[in-house]
């Protein structure tokens, strides 16, 4: 948690989070996405697990629709060495809006 409030504050342009399971996240991390996201940061959200995808299905805090609705992207079946090329490569081309960005990881 500490480290993505850090990376916010020090001008990170996307950050990756490595979830659990579906993609969810406990409310002190939950918080600290909010945050980075607040600052227009872009946040994707990936999993730990070896196979599946992140889906936006729980409704608590920290749950993966809790974590879309506050603006976070969410990976599909990518893993997070993978989502954090992709989240570089689509900064790089310039792609900065969240809807915009949701798209790249959809495909």
């Amino acid at each position: 948690m500490r480290r993505i409030l850090a990376a916010a504050d020090q001008g990170a342009k996307g950050i990756v989070i490595q979830a659990l399971g579906w993609g969810n996240v406990n409310i002190p991390m939950f918080e600290a996405i909010k945050y980075a996201i607040g600052k227009g940061i872009p946040v994707v959200i990936s999993t730990r697990v070896p196979t599946g995808r992140v889906l936006p299905v729980y409704g608590f805090a920290g749950g993966g629709k809790t974590l879309k609705d506050a603006g976070a992207i969410f990976a599909d079946d990518l893993n997070p060495q993978k989502a954090r090329l992709l989240l570089m490569l689509a900064l790089q081309a310039g792609v900065k809006d969240t809807q915009a960005l949701q798209k790249f990881f959809d495909l």
